[in-house]
């Protein structure tokens, strides 16, 4: 009887949680939310504006992808981990989950070796890098970087089952039964090497003599820098940042799986278990901080931003233009003529003539950033006098407001 209730679950397998259960997923919400909102942000604005597409550009969003990726995946499945007392998603979603989990965090630090590589060659080889620092390039690395995380993860796949395991009474939990200790001890040092050893290697080589010689390149220059260089700078600032910032996160993550490696035949003490929490929380954390760097240090995804916004702001306060009076008049908009400046259309289609007719006539003229619609007047007499009027004495008003 004991035997079959253990098969089956026992009142460990219950979907009850304690107030400690509570601590993960309230933690883990706030990176998804605002990593899954910053990193969508970035690739809409790189999509969006035809001057984002740059090599260095193309990377990061290749970063966003999988950062995005990587907090959808992990982030829920993690809390509910953490909320409910066994494993309750079944064989499937345990090895697929997992398997995703670690082929973003490869593509991830891939993509942060590549973008170190990237800015070492264009500071440092100006000239030479210009024959293999072009989008195409960019693009065909980043499908490169997704196949060969999507090979490098497969032990992850194929060996993570369903397994019961005593920690604080019997429970069903999802992890990796290898065949033998050589396999776990390879694919342990492995992971340890490919996510986090290499990749600090690499980045702190590559932005250490980035570093360097633009550091001596400001020595040399005697006048003020020019804009060009300022912008490798800044864009050099942001990927430092970008690299420092992972690496501080993830390492406490891999402290803690060294220390569960060592001691695996000892039981799991409280303390770590909340150590592995907040270790989550700062690789989550991660994620949610790159957008805010872009933002933060990259000029141009400021601007951009600041376009979205204006443009959004722009559109929910249009508001249709309304001509009534039966005789010759003009009625403006309710915007300033600071506000008329802005707006990306010519003077003549700012203000529009009252028609002359018996029968009042409304016209909806939509102040659109990219593209002003034409009035659409059926009145003959009204299309006369509005050509009359663009011609006449208006457009010196209209010219001194562009001024």
């Amino acid at each position: 009887m004991a035997d079959q209730q253990s098969s089956q679950g026992g009142p460990e397998d219950t979907l009850k949680m304690t107030m400690d259960a509570y601590v993960a997923p309230v933690l883990f919400s706030i990176p998804l939310i605002v990593g899954a909102a910053g990193n969508a942000l970035v690739i809409y604005v790189v999509a969006r504006f035809s001057e984002m597409r740059t090599v260095t550009n193309y990377y990061i969003v290749n970063l966003a992808i999988t950062d995005l990726s990587f907090l959808l995946c992990c982030v829920p499945f993690s809390a509910a981990n953490y909320a409910l007392p066994s494993w309750i998603f079944g064989r499937v979603l345990c090895k697929l989950i997992n398997y995703l989990m670690q082929v973003t965090t490869q593509a991830t630090c891939i993509t942060l070796c590549i973008m170190s590589v990237d800015r070492f060659c264009a500071i440092v080889y100006p000239l030479r890098s210009l024959r293999f620092r072009r989008k195409r390039v960019a693009v065909i690395v980043n499908a490169i970087t997704w196949l060969v995380s999507f090979l490098a993860a497969l032990p992850v796949c194929i060996f993570h089952e369903l397994t019961r395991f005593n920690w604080y009474g019997w429970r069903t939990y999802c992890r990796p039964v290898w065949p033998s200790k050589a396999w776990e001890d390879g694919y342990m040092i492995f992971t340890i090497t490919f996510t986090y050893v290499l990749p600090l290697i690499i980045c702190s080589v590559t932005c250490s003599l980035v570093v360097k010689r633009l550091h001596s390149r400001f020595r040399r220059s005697e006048s003020r820098p020019q804009h060009h260089e300022v912008q490798t700078r800044r864009i050099t600032r942001m990927v430092v940042g970008v690299v420092i910032v992972f690496l501080v996160c993830w390492l406490p993550n891999h402290v803690i799986n060294m220390w569960r490696y060592i001691h695996i035949k000892n039981k799991f003490p409280p303390a770590l278990y909340y150590g592995k929490i907040v270790a989550l929380f700062l690789i989550y954390c991660n994620c949610a901080l790159n957008p805010f760097i872009y933002t933060l240090i990259g000029e141009n995804f400021r601007n951009c931003l600041k376009q979205i916004v204006s443009r959004t702001n722009s559109s929910s306060s249009s508001q249709s233009t309304k001509i009534s009076h039966p005789g010759f008049g003009f009625r403006k908009s309710n915007e300033s003529a600071k506000d008329l400046k802005n707006i990306d259309a010519s003077p003549n289609d700012r203000l529009a003539p009252a028609p002359i007719a018996a029968k009042e006539m409304v016209v909806d003229v939509e102040l659109n950033p990219c593209a002003v619609n034409k009035e659409r007047v059926d009145s003959e007499l009204s299309k006369k006098v509005t050509e009359d009027w663009m011609n006449g004495e208006h457009e010196e008003k209209l010219r001194r407001i562009d001024e």
